[in-house]
């Protein structure tokens, strides 16, 4: 057992092998051929004797592999050559061709290198929680979820934020994991008192509509007041409230007036309110719900009378609610509106308000990251003179709840405190309640009574403090919380209660097998990211989870439990590398379809297409090529595929000729190709290669040189690309990528089809003009020969890489199951992945049976 309050004593088990299990040494070795390049352009400075700049490549080794220090110094000869920095501008340069050669097969053997030099042999490092494993398990335990924004972003980091190695821990951490434990162990042991569920209901002609006309009529006298002042000479602009004659011509100028205006003139207004982008009021008009404290948490409906303006913007159809406090606003979600004024229809979104959050819903129309909508408001002003046409119009709003808990001992409190057995004193009682506490956060692990004699004693200090027992807890409540036990995954050599059940066990690999408590918990995480459930429990206390058939049987449980959306949406964004998508800002008014609501319903088509081919038993290659798509109505518009209605996620058939169905298809990948602004080869190449065809280019060399001869030319993505390959450096790779970004050019960088590609000035939004316009050529091929001359025939030739694409998904599998980086060691244990797979049709479920009944999964 770890002591819990000697940080210091905490390590980690690294190990770092070069050679596999039957003893053949892989190494990562320059070839001889390159011996020249350095003999006749590096060592008269950096041999032995000169050591320019303390660098001596004279004795160094041409095993890359052979340790750090030397893989190191071959990257910085890499990092030297590839910027151009060596040779020196006054030394004999590096033919092309010996260059190209050279950068090539360093940067080749340095990614082998770096594979060997990091591979852990098998050794599942000593991991924490990560950020999401950390909210997940303390809502388990007390019906909390707290507050995770100061914790350690784990996503950042390289790999999987499963990896051991990357979850670090500081003293500031410790100190913030028992901040948050404090807070959340305050929400949930607060006095609770019942808060009755009612029916609030907004009237916008009431709220709103009389602000909106003081606002008018506050820009009519402005207007008043600078026309007279401007009409006249005699008295000074101070008489008529302003500064001077620029601020009077200045403040006359009220664009918004007449979309204000016409606002107030419409009938509809009178009796309810109408969506539009307004900058005087804030962005735009919109309905806010009663603010919501701290102590209201529970369940919401937010019913809504609504209807829809025929013939406005499809997109303004959709209302959005979103979430927040002050400045910070987050979307919860949409809903469409079809129905027409004379008939209006109800709207109905619900949503969990967590205990200790403050925030007030708001319902608007649909938004973009940026000033987009207010932008197209003032371009349509210039053609109608008032602005964007409305698309809603809101009768009534109303926020019903907090729904009554159906049980109270679920209560956070409940999870926590149980009623007082008599014959117990107040420290008796504490006692037990920090044992049964300790047990359950430390996931099964007795406690020793000299750690819970500590913790006693600081109840005990809080009591002599005048503090009520539940205050006095929260302090050892808390300690329990920030230490290790709980914050790390425990997989100890012994010390384990069920430990002797199976203390002779070893795996293949001679190291020993997991207990049947440390195997529940590691198959939790896995697949529900969070702590087992008290079935797996039960058949861990009677070692029965051991068993072959019972294994499989709970991973089957725990894989068709809604819990393994956790799963599917932790594994599947970091296994993508989803986090570009929402990495750029786009231009609403040359994208004005991918809004927010676009972006965010194209993230979760991943998710849900990931989780139907895992209900339904599909191959895992379907995500390569299929005949359907999984979509909500408001992607389907985005797609243009007609009759979706609904916001539910649902299978939808798609013709053959269909530009969607699989991943290269989707608005999310295509969107994660781009900058925001154009589409890039490079980006979509490099996306395939390591995500679909299992083939990752080397990393982009650091300090590439700028094309600064291109400056000021408007050239199509291909020609660009081109000239990238004019460089050495870059050449080898780019030959590589950038054929097969070639065939996704017909996608936009928000995923839309075009026939051409127009590049627009930059600049101000008004002033934007057409530059050029380029025929598009898709064709391209793959590293493999495989030549495609359109979308459609790279979709084909890529799923004819269905192997290719399973073995990278094995090892992505293997590596966030096992919380380490893939190593060569792991080679076998893909295989024999891959071949069950393969016997069970390629589902999903076969690649995780095989990897959980496995000896790497059950070892330590």
């Amino acid at each position: 057992m770890i002591h819990r309050f000697l940080w210091a004593g905490l390590t980690l088990a690294i190990a770092a092998p070069t050679s596999m299990a039957d003893g053949i040494t892989h190494e990562a070795v320059m070839p001889d051929v390159h011996r020249a390049v350095l003999q006749e352009h590096c060592l008269d400075c950096h041999d032995s004797s000169t050591k320019e700049g303390n660098v001596d490549l004279e004795g160094l080794s041409w095993v890359i592999s052979g340790n750090i220090e030397t893989a190191e110094r071959w990257a910085k000869v890499l990092n030297a050559i590839n910027s151009g920095e060596m040779p020196p501008p006054d030394a004999e340069p590096i033919a092309d061709d010996d260059k190209s050669a050279f950068l090539k097969d360093l940067s080749e053997q340095m990614v082998v290198a770096r594979k060997l030099l990091s591979d852990t042999g098998g050794v599942v490092t000593l991991r924490r929680l990560n950020r999401r494993e950390y909210a997940n398990t303390i809502e388990s335990l007390m019906g909390i979820r707290p507050d995770v924004s100061v914790l350690p972003d784990d996503q950042a980091t390289a790999g999987f934020d499963t990896q051991g190695a990357s979850l670090f821990m500081s003293s500031d951490q410790i100190e913030q994991y028992l901040a948050s434990a404090r807070r959340s162990l305050e929400l949930a042991l607060r006095p609770q008192r019942q808060v009755k569920s009612k029916t609030v209901r907004i009237e916008p002609e009431d709220e709103y509509t009389p602000h909106y006309a003081a606002a008018a009529e506050e820009m009519r006298d402005i207007r008043r007041r600078a026309d007279e002042f401007l009409g006249q000479t005699e008295k000074p602009a101070a008489d008529f409230g302003f500064l001077d004659a620029y601020q009077a011509k200045k403040q006359r100028r009220i664009e918004w007036l007449p979309l204000l205006e016409d606002y107030l003139n419409r009938p509809e207004t009178k009796s309810g309110i109408t969506l539009i982008m307004t900058i005087k009021q804030g962005g735009y008009t919109k309905v806010k719900l009663p603010m919501l404290h701290e102590s209201q948490d529970g369940r919401y409906t937010v019913r809504v009378r609504a209807a829809a303006y025929p013939d406005a913007n499809p997109r303004l159809h959709y209302l959005e609610f979103s979430e927040g406090y002050g400045t910070g606003r987050t979307r919860l979600g949409w809903r469409k509106v079809s129905a027409p004024l004379s008939a209006p229809q109800i709207i109905e979104f619900s949503f969990q308000h967590r205990a200790g959050e403050k925030k007030q819903i708001w319902i608007h129309q649909r938004s973009h990251q940026d000033r987009a909508d207010k932008n197209q408001a003032t371009l349509d002003m210039r053609i109608n003179g008032i602005g964007t046409p409305p698309g809603l119009w809101i009768d009534w709003a109303e926020l019903i709840g907090p729904e009554s808990a159906e049980d109270d001992d679920e209560s956070p409190a409940a999870q926590i405190l149980f009623d007082k057995p008599s014959g117990l004193d107040d420290e008796q009682y504490a006692r037990a309640v920090l044992a049964r506490f300790a047990t359950r956060a430390f996931r099964g692990e007795e406690v020793d009574d000299a750690y819970l004699q500590k913790l006693v004693q600081r109840y005990k200090a809080n009591r002599s403090k005048g503090q009520p027992i539940e205050q006095a807890l929260i302090d050892p409540l808390s300690i329990i919380l920030a230490s290790p036990s709980f914050l790390y995954l425990v997989e100890g050599q012994d010390g384990d209660r069920d430990e002797a059940k199976n203390e002779s066990a070893t795996s293949i690999s001679g190291r020993p097998m997991l207990t049947a408590h440390q195997l529940a918990i590691r198959l939790s995480y896995f697949l529900w990211s969070a702590p087992p459930d008290e079935e797996l429990m039960m058949l861990a206390d009677t070692g029965k989870l051991l068993d072959d058939d019972v294994l499989r049987q709970q991973t089957t449980r725990l894989l068709t439990d809604k819990r393994a959306d956790k799963f599917v949406r932790g594994f599947v964004y970091q296994w993508l590398q989803m986090e570009r998508l929402g990495m750029f800002q786009y231009d609403g008014i040359q994208f004005p379809t991918f809004d927010n609501a676009a972006r965010e319903s194209a993230g979760e088509e991943i998710f849900q297409t990931f989780q139907l081919i895992l209900n339904e038993g599909l191959p895992l290659q379907t995500l390569l090529k299929a005949d359907f798509v999984v979509i909500n109505d408001l992607l389907a518009e985005f797609y243009g595929i007609e009759n979706v209605d609904g916001h539910e996620f649902r299978k939808v058939s798609v013709g053959p000729q269909s530009k969607r169905g699989g991943l290269l298809g989707t608005a999310a990948v295509l969107a994660m190709g781009s900058d925001g602004q154009r589409s890039s080869p490079v980006e979509r190449g490099v996306w395939v290669l390591r995500n679909l065809l299992n083939n990752p280019p080397p990393p982009a060399p650091p300090n590439v040189p700028m094309l600064s001869r291109l400056d000021g030319e408007v050239l199509a993505a291909r020609d660009l690309a081109r000239a990238h390959q004019e460089q050495p450096q870059c050449a080898n790779c780019h030959q590589k990528i950038d054929p097969i970004g070639y065939g996704l050019e017909n996608f936009d960088a928000a995923g839309l089809w075009r026939d051409v590609e127009v590049i627009s000035s930059p600049g101000n939004y008004r002033k934007r003009t057409k530059l050029k316009e380029f025929e598009i050529d898709p064709s391209g091929q793959l590293p493999d020969g495989s030549q495609f001359s359109d979308f459609q025939e790279l979709r084909d030739v890529v799923a004819m890489h269905g192997d290719d694409f399973a073995r990278g998904f094995t090892e992505s599998l293997i590596s966030y199951g096992l919380g380490r980086p893939y190593g060569f060691t792991d080679d076998h244990l893909a295989d024999v992945i891959m071949n069950n797979a393969k016997d069970n049709g390629h589902d999903i479920p076969s690649f995780v049976h095989a990897l959980t009944l496995s000896s790497a999964f059950r070892s330590k």
